[in-house]
């Protein structure tokens, strides 16, 4: 409990100067700061009329006004500084879990452990989409404000759950049946009135020591039957069960999650979002320790799951430190530190390289076929599970489908729909030079002395491993490096204000919702054509409303259902498509993306593909990074492999 860590000290100061400023500013804003001492401005006083007639803006500004504002914000601040130290020497948010599960004060114990694991979720919103305001040519400060609350609220909805999941303020504690691990019959699942998305008569028994896939389409409901057998769906988003769900011998109708933590893991999927620890020791250990368990018992345990994953020499690094595939390791290791029955995975390949993949299908299936663990498994990506899997369940329609030996479910047969463009780039002058492009992060290098041609028509394919730095690479080519180091259509991009860069590169992020502002798909349109007004090529093409229909190969009247969506109800492929169509907005020369298939079923996956193909051409090209070799394989014209911060020699790359 008791260990010394500088960043919360480091963000109290922060935000105990901003307390400081921020008070300083609105004594100044309303009726001015004046007193004692030298006059310092003499501002108009403005007086409002109206309801608000008593108040006025402004004023008159003097040294003494100024330090009377801000020593009355000095307790606050202290206040601040004080409570930063205290956590900086003691975890208090383990203080606050030892109040949840007993006493008067459970509830508000609850509510201020997810409040103190979401701030720093409230920090790293503000960075994401100052970035994101920047890819989209977005400069208005109150636009950003619907992102940041939106991620806030993700975050602190997937840490609630994920809690929830693990057993916190558990008070019961049920006992699994190992022999009957999961029973349905007759089940339905649906939200009410809310949504036409609903699985009907689900009859289906799954043993001990088995793998089970769940596929089918995006929307198709394999996340919401895989939280039902966890107890999410029922219990914390409020979906509608009919007939018979059983967990080891559990009736998931009238027993939560964190009544059932010790024989259910669940490991989400987006796990880094669910982690509610500082350090990997801690996020495997959470479960045990919310139980109250003894602290040696705990770290014991962890050290023995951790070993067993071959990632104990990560004990001690803090869980934003971890790349793609280290942290879907310590995600599981989470859920195995209680020796659950069942395991429950949404997605877990999604964000991982082959080796990675490889590394997570193999361990899932020890735990099932050696360990005796009931495996089930929510997943695209079908081709890696081919051989390990018992059992698979497609979802179509309604309906959820039970296939036999040798039936092998559409998406193993994978591929974009689309036959390979061949292979090669076009000759000529390159459309785009990086030369000597080196980015460096506090003290690592994240991209090596890249250097680069890109020609008119390319759709170059860039390959790695988790942390090879193709984010990275991505991320300075769009927003700016060091003079001379790129160029795109024969203009520097560093030299270029952010309009006339959204012109020559634009960047779709991996997190596309980070570029998503408004309340609506149709205002997000409008909010991107307004922008479009002001970049050098005006708005002379087509609205971005008629650029999104065209992605989804949709008229523009066919997709008016779409248009009435909040953007974070489309669907993963159509999210895309929508940031795809706000981006290529400026027409840009060079679009890059990044990992565009993620999350995304077959028929999105052919969606976006020949989205990439219009986007390039006599003019354009497009660089997207990609773990999907199949993707890659059928798409590009060239494929580019980065691994250690550095891109593999390319023949095509002209003298610097």
């Amino acid at each position: 409990m008791f260990r010394f860590r500088l960043a919360p000290l480091r963000a109290a100061a922060f935000f105990a100067v901003g307390f400081v400023v921020l008070r300083v500013g609105y004594r100044v804003l309303f009726d001015g700061a004046s007193g004692a001492g030298f006059p310092l401005l003499e501002l108009p006083r403005i007086p409002l009329a109206g309801p608000f007639s008593h108040i006025i803006l402004l004023g008159p500004v003097t040294t003494g006004g100024l330090t009377n504002a801000a020593v009355s914000a000095l307790p606050v601040a202290a206040l601040i500084l004080l409570f930063g130290a205290l956590n900086a020497v003691v975890d208090v948010s383990r203080l606050f879990a030892r109040g949840a599960g007993r006493g008067p004060l459970r509830a508000v114990s609850r509510a201020l452990v997810i409040a103190w694991a979401t701030f720093p979720a409230l920090l790293d919103s503000v960075r994401r989409v100052r970035v994101a305001g920047r890819l989209r040519g977005e400069r208005s400060i109150p636009a950003l404000l619907v992102p940041v609350f939106e991620q806030t609220v993700e975050r602190a909805l997937a840490l609630a759950a994920s809690m929830e999941a693990r057993g916190f303020a558990a008070t019961r504690v049920v006992d699994g049946v190992c022999e009957r691990p999961v029973v349905l019959k007759d089940a339905a699942l649906g939200f009410g009135d809310a949504t036409d998305w609903h699985l009907d008569h689900v009859d289906l028994e799954l043993l001990p020591g088995t793998l089970t896939v769940i596929t089918g389409s995006t929307g198709s409901g394999k996340s919401s039957l895989l939280y039902s057998l966890s107890g999410l769906f029922q219990h914390f988003i409020e979906g509608d069960q009919a007939g018979l769900i059983e967990v080891g011998g559990a009736d998931r109708a009238v027993t939560p999650p964190r009544d059932t933590a010790g024989f259910v893991g669940v490991v989400s999927q987006n796990v880094r979002l669910s982690f509610v620890a500082e350090t990997v020791r801690d996020e495997i250990g959470f479960a045990l320790s919310v139980r109250g368990v003894a602290a040696v018992i705990v770290d014991q345990r962890a050290r023995e799951v951790a070993g067993r994953l071959g990632i104990d020499h990560l004990l001690d690094r803090g869980v934003q430190a971890l790349s793609a595939g280290e942290a879907s390791l310590v995600a599981i290791g989470a859920a195995l530190i209680s020796r659950p029955i069942l395991l429950l995975v949404d997605e877990p390949l999604a964000d991982l390289d082959g080796p990675a993949r490889l590394r997570v299908c193999g361990l899932l299936e020890r735990l099932a076929h050696e360990s005796g663990v009931c495996v089930v498994v929510a997943e695209h990506n079908t081709r890696e599970w081919a051989r390990a899997a018992d059992a698979w369940l497609e979802l179509r329609g309604n309906r959820v489908h039970l296939l036999g030996p040798g039936e092998v479910p559409g998406p193993v047969r994978s591929g974009s729909g689309h036959a390979a463009t061949p292979p090669g780039a076009t000759a000529g002058a390159a459309l785009a030079s990086i030369r000597h492009l080196t980015v460096r992060r506090r003290a690592e290098v994240v991209v090596d002395d890249v250097s680069l041609d890109i020609a008119a028509g390319d759709i170059i394919a860039l390959e790695g491993p988790n942390g090879a730095g193709k984010s990275s690479l991505l991320g300075a080519l769009a927003l700016g490096a060091d003079p001379g180091t790129v160029i795109v259509a024969g203009r520097d991009v560093a030299e270029l204000g952010h309009r006339d860069r959204r012109a020559a590169v634009t960047l779709v992020p991996e997190n596309v919702d980070d570029l998503l502002f408004s309340t609506t798909v149709a205002e997000e349109c409008r909010r991107a054509d307004r922008a479009l007004r002001h970049t050098p090529t005006g708005i002379a093409g087509p609205a971005t409303a008629v650029r999104f229909a065209g992605l989804l190969g949709l008229e523009v009247d066919a997709a008016g259902h779409l248009l009435r969506r909040h953007p974070r109800d489309l669907s993963a492929g159509e999210r895309l498509c929508l940031v795809m169509a706000i981006q290529l907005g400026a027409a840009p020369a060079l679009l890059l993306v990044d990992e565009p298939t993620r999350g995304l079923d077959p028929v999105a996956r052919t969606l976006v593909a020949s989205a990439l193909r219009r986007a390039s051409g006599t003019a354009s090209a497009v660089v997207f990074a990609t773990h999907d070799r199949e993707f890659a394989r059928d798409l590009a014209t060239r494929t580019l492999s980065m691994d250690a911060a550095r891109i593999a020699a390319d023949p095509l790359v002209g003298t610097p």
